[in-house]
Order: C-alpha cells, then sequence, then structure tokens
C-alpha cells in the first residue's frame, strides 16, 4: 500500500450500510461509502502522486488547513477531492443508529450550546435552517470557533471548515446523493430525520472535549 493510501484514506465504518436503516436504506449507504466517497479517495491520490505533499502534511485535516501552500495546478483538485475525503470521513463518523445518543451528550457541550443557542432544540432548528438554504450541493456544520464560540456555517460543493480554521463538530450532507434514494427532493426530511435520529452525540461530545483539551483551536 502507497503512502499516499494509507494516510489520506476513507474511514472504516463503526457500523454496518444497512445500521441506519429507516433512516438512510442500504442503496444509499452503498452508494454514497462505497462508490462516492472510495471515488474521492482515490481521485486525490491520483491528483498527488508524484509530489512531496504527503511528506509535508500529516493528515487530511492538516491537508486541507494549508491549501494556500500547494501548488496552483493541483490546488483546486486537493480542495474538490481531499475535501470531499474528509469531509465525508467526518460525517460517517458521527452517525449512529438512534439509541438515544442524545442523552449521552455531555454536560460540558450542553452548556456551551445552550448559552450559544439557547438549547438542545434551538441548535437543531437552526441547523436544519441552515441546510435547508443551500442552493445546489454542500454541507452546514456546526463549528467551533478560535474563541471556542459555536456558530454554523455552510460550505459549498466540498469545502471545508478546516480550510477556514474552524474546527466541526456536527456535518450535515446535503448533497442529493445523500438523500434522493430514499427521501426524493424531500431535503427537508431528510435533514430532519439525521438530526433527530442518527447523530452521535456521544461522538460529537467526545470531539469536542479534544478540541479543548489538545488545545487544537490555538494550533489552527
Amino acid at each position: 500500500m502507497s503512502a499516499y493510501s494509507y494516510k489520506y484514506k476513507r474511514i472504516k465504518l463503526s457500523y454496518e450500510l444497512n445500521d441506519l436503516e429507516p433512516y438512510v436504506y442500504f442503496k444509499t449507504m452503498y452508494y454514497h461509502y462505497e462508490i462516492l466517497h472510495k471515488n474521492y479517495e482515490v481521485k486525490l491520490f491520483e491528483t498527488l502522486r508524484g509530489t512531496e505533499i504527503e511528506k509535508q502534511f500529516n493528515s487530511l485535516e492538516e491537508l486541507m488547513k494549508n491549501l494556500g501552500k500547494l501548488p496552483v495546478e493541483i490546488k483546486e483538485d486537493v480542495r474538490f477531492f481531499g475535501g470531499g475525503l474528509v469531509n465525508h470521513n467526518f460525517f460517517f463518523a458521527h452517525l449512529i443508529k438512534d439509541d438515544h445518543s442524545e442523552k449521552k451528550i455531555s454536560s460540558e457541550l450542553l452548556a456551551t450550546i445552550n448559552i450559544e443557542f439557547g438549547n438542545l432544540g434551538n441548535l437543531k432548528k437552526r441547523l436544519l435552517e441552515s441546510a435547508l438554504k443551500i442552493r445546489g450541493s454542500g454541507w452546514a456544520w456546526l463549528v467551533l470557533g478560535k474563541n471556542n464560540d459555536l456558530s454554523i456555517i455552510n460550505t459549498a460543493n466540498q469545502d471545508s471548515p478546516w480550510s477556514l480554521h474552524l474546527c466541526p463538530l456536527i456535518a450535515i450532507d446535503v448533497w442529493e446523493h445523500a438523500y434522493f434514494l430514499d427521501y426524493g427532493a424531500n431535503r427537508k426530511e431528510y435533514v430532519e430525520r439525521l438530526i433527530n435520529n442518527l447523530l452521535n452525540w456521544d461522538h460529537i461530545s467526545q470531539t469536542y472535549f479534544q478540541y479543548l483539551i489538545l488545545d487544537k483551536i490555538t494550533n489552527f
């Protein structure tokens, strides 16, 4: 296995492709993870082959934070394929079949959410509103900023929060391939079900804790 395919690769799912049913069905997950997500990995490898980029940046996140340092002839391809790879890695990692995960949200994260949004319900409402405002393909994110403040942002296509020096906590994929087979054009129902039934709040809380403990914010 090459250095690129080892360092810049898809995550392995912690669940089976049919485990998110009835919210996301096997066919969607297979197409999304096994075909589209894999293609981002392959295309990034092809883009970087023959360069020294892999030696410069030890992770996908570091790569996306340093797009401005890349040669102009590959920058946009890395932005798209690398962004697609890291965005989907993050997205798939924080999904879980509804198991009352919301009860596992940490008190520290919940307190911060309450300060910024009033309560968890308001955060969910704001995430939904933001996701529905995206025209075409893109992502809605809950992110942590340099002052440890929470905010909701949207990115187009495969642009990522790392390139904006922000730390993502929640990712909502609103490319049509994420939901069209299951929900048709009803993006609203897809986003509502994802937010209410599939977010792994234990994982999200651990991510939040890691950002704070490892002082990643000041390193961005």
